[in-house]
């Protein structure tokens, strides 16, 4: 999801930014010194901002916006009317979402006349969502046409026309927008919005429809709005078709689940928009959904927090608001976005398990654990709950609980399907860490009989025969299928080339294990195999180098002191 290409400048231009900054503080610094004893003056000089400025870009580019923005804020206390502290505050402040300073420092940039997009929109967006819609107007003439803004205007334009009661003008802003060039399935979107919310459904419908055949559409979403028109007008097997066709190909999506739920059980169906902010807030969180899908984060996060001014409880801005901020490792705010999400809504359960696995990559397990067992207890049938805590245990080395929690999720199934064959492989794995060794055998030949031909269970069953010295033709013809199906899987190459090791087979062992260490260049194992090998047919200078590599790699504590042996004596 995350394009490290388009990070990497920002971050260069982050450092060069900072130099530049030290170097003219320590100019400055020098400078005062220097005036300041050529004048024998003892007055201690004033303090100035740059240290708490330097501090908090450092922060955001640690992603660590919480921070940053209160030394930001600090900085902005020493030094009001800096232009070049404000802009950088205000992009500070509105991505880790202190909406109040936000506003301070936008009223201080306007009153200084200083040229900001963000800025502006900002304060766009408040004048509409206090309702002074003359206003609103105004600052939103003022924003300019340049790039994504010439797309949004009209739209921000017709729903401010709307509130204002001149219908006629909203639709005929609408219309113009449509006949433009580029942004086809978004324009058609939201438009589709606006006239769904206007209580014109056909032209609603029509739109909604053409807008979902549109390469690149946001197909899930439209679907969404489609689908409670639908419902509405009373049909509701159109509906029920639509949100089964999206489901064959997004078949864990939460929400078209459980609008499939709903649909079922006759609930009652609602406006997609409610409101005015409700639309614009969609039109940020569109625009945010397209940028991430080129991994564009920062300007799609000041746009999920816009999003989430115009509507505090748009638990799907949160959701991928909480998203990047994982990935930034900006783990605080990530959790403070899951968390918001309301228990009544769909993405509920996923946004738990998402805090509980931010808990994980911060060293927390005992929370991780405590939020997935509080989730378990609230929902007990949840597979998708059972599996995460199978996960985590087993991720790290709890087999006896990450047993128990596969085993009930296996329990709960009331009928068995080739997806199935995951869970079944999945346990057979911690069978066997766990010297389980009957258990997890019955468990991957369970996996196999759901899906036979599948490559990661051929490949671990039959390598562990290997390794047992047991069913070896058996196992080989397994390899082979398993190296057929993922010829460039660097783990099925090894186990094919140990077992022709351990079949005796050299000259294929050598020849598998070369390419499998080709495949898969940072795994200590197969080293170690290739080493072997190598050794077996005398090349005995290469054995004791693929050994030496291999404990580079960092091998399993228990097995240095006897790869260490092999490189001191051979292997015997």
């Amino acid at each position: 999801m995350i394009n490290r290409r388009s990070r990497a400048p920002a971050n260069i231009i982050w450092s060069l930014a900072l130099l530049l900054l030290a170097a003219a503080c320590l100019a400055y610094s020098s400078g005062y010194v220097a005036a300041h004893n050529s004048a024998n003056n003892s007055d201690v000089p004033p303090k100035q901002p740059y240290g708490d400025y330097l501090a908090g870009l450092h922060a955001v580019i640690h992603s660590d916006l919480r921070a940053a923005a209160e030394f930001h804020e600090k900085a902005l206390a020493l030094d009001p009317d800096n232009k070049m502290i404000l802009k950088k505050a205000f992009m500070v402040f509105i991505s880790d979402g202190r909406y109040d300073l936000a506003k301070k420092v936008a009223d201080k940039l306007a009153e200084l006349n200083v040229s900001d997009s963000m800025v502006q929109m900002f304060l766009f967006l408040e004048k509409a969502k206090s309702k002074e819609y003359d206003a609103a107007l105004l600052a939103l003439d003022k924003l300019g046409n340049a790039g994504v803004y010439g797309l949004f205007k009209p739209l921000f334009k017709s729903w401010i026309l709307l509130a204002q009661g001149k219908s006629v003008e909203a639709e005929t802003t609408i219309n113009t927008l449509l006949k433009t060039k580029g942004f086809k399935g978004f324009k058609q979107f939201h438009a589709g919005l606006f006239y769904d919310f206007t209580g014109k459904s056909q032209l609603a419908e029509d739109l909604y429809s053409t807008s979902l055949i549109v390469p690149g559409a946001m197909s899930l979403r439209i679907v969404e709005a489609y689908g409670e028109l639908l419902r509405r007008l009373g049909r509701a097997k159109d509906a029920r078709q639509l949100y089964v066709n999206y489901l064959e190909k997004a078949p864990d999506n939460a929400i078209l689940k459980q609008a499939l739920y709903d649909v079922d059980h006759d609930a009652p169906a609602a406006f997609f928009i409610k409101s005015e902010n409700d639309a614009m807030a969609e039109i940020f969180y569109s625009a945010a959904n397209f940028l991430m899908q080129d991994d564009v984060r920062t300007p799609a996060t000041v746009y999920l927090r816009f999003a989430n001014y115009m509507k505090p409880d748009f638990y799907l801005a949160d959701f991928l608001l909480g998203q990047i901020f994982e990935v930034e490792k900006y783990f605080d705010g990530a959790l403070e976005q899951f968390d918001h999400i309301s228990q009544k809504h769909p993405l509920y359960i996923i946004a738990r398990l998402q805090m509980a696995w931010t808990y994980e990559k911060m060293g927390q397990l005992d929370k991780a654990i405590d939020v997935m067992t509080k989730l378990s207890v609230e929902f007990p049938d949840n597979s998708k709950i059972l599996s995460s805590l199978g996960d985590i245990y087993r991720m790290h080395n709890h087999f006896k609980e990450a047993e128990t929690y596969y085993s009930q999720y296996i329990g709960n199934l009331k009928t068995l399907e080739e997806k199935n064959w995951s869970i079944f492989y999945t346990r057979g794995i911690v069978y066997e860490q766990d010297n389980k060794w009957a258990l997890a055998e019955a468990d991957f030949l369970k996996a196999l009989e759901l899906h036979p031909d599948q490559p990661q269970v051929l490949n671990y069953l039959a390598y562990s025969w290997v390794d047992k010295g047991k069913n070896i033709k058996k196992a080989q013809k397994m390899l082979e299928r398993a190296a057929e199906l993922r010829p460039y899987d660097g783990y099925i190459i090894d186990s094919l080339g140990w077992a022709m090791y351990r079949i005796g087979d050299m000259t294929k062992a050598v020849e598998y294990l070369e390419k499998a260490v080709l495949l898969q260049t940072d795994d200590w194992a197969i080293n170690d195999h290739l080493g072997d090998a190598y050794w077996a047919v005398g090349r005995k200078y290469e054995a004791k180098f693929q050994w030496r590599h291999a404990l580079s790699l960092k091998p399993d504590e228990a097995l240095v002191a006897k790869i260490r042996s092999k490189i001191r004596d051979g292997k015997k």
